[in-house]
């Protein structure tokens, strides 16, 4: 039986082929590719802090959304074995290229590599992970506490 589909080969190349064509698709917008590397990297960055804003204050069934959604997103980053939003970050503007983890490798003390960029970026996905299903699982308990005390009233 092949296992095409795990071979760490196909995954790359995967990676590859979806970067590819968000590339093609931005290139023949009117935007520059550096405004484009821009703009992404921006979304990049203060999405999972935006995400939490949503997860503690937004409506739950929003936020609830919003978490599947990053699951995927997880689990496509493992699978495909790196980002592919940071590829598409430097293909499309490579000078001066700085990946989003770096500030945190920083900030660790960590030496800048690839491999480092890969484990750190997992280890603080998975503490986001825990933090955020913490916060949807107390505003859970509060919505089923709050529903239970109405049905109890009337």
């Amino acid at each position: 039986m092949n296992f095409i589909y795990f071979d760490d080969r196909f995954r790359k190349e995967c990676r590859t082929n979806l970067v590819n064509f968000c590339y093609n698709k931005l290139k023949n917008t009117k935007c520059s590719r550096k405004i484009w590397a821009f703009i992404i990297k921006a979304w990049h960055f203060t999405f999972p802090y935006m995400a939490m804003f949503i997860f503690i204050f937004g409506k739950l069934n929003i936020a609830l959304f919003l978490f599947g959604l990053l699951i995927m997103a997880f689990l496509l980053y493992i699978y495909l074995k790196g980002c592919f939003i940071s590829h598409l970050e430097y293909k499309l503007y490579s000078k001066n290229y700085i990946n989003i983890i770096d500030p945190y490798l920083i900030c660790l003390d960590y030496p800048i590599t690839n491999e480092n960029r890969y484990w750190t970026t997992l280890y603080i996905a998975l503490s986001y992970f825990l933090i955020v299903i913490l916060i949807l699982y107390v505003r859970l308990k509060i919505y089923n506490y709050k529903i239970s005390t109405s049905v109890k009233e009337n």
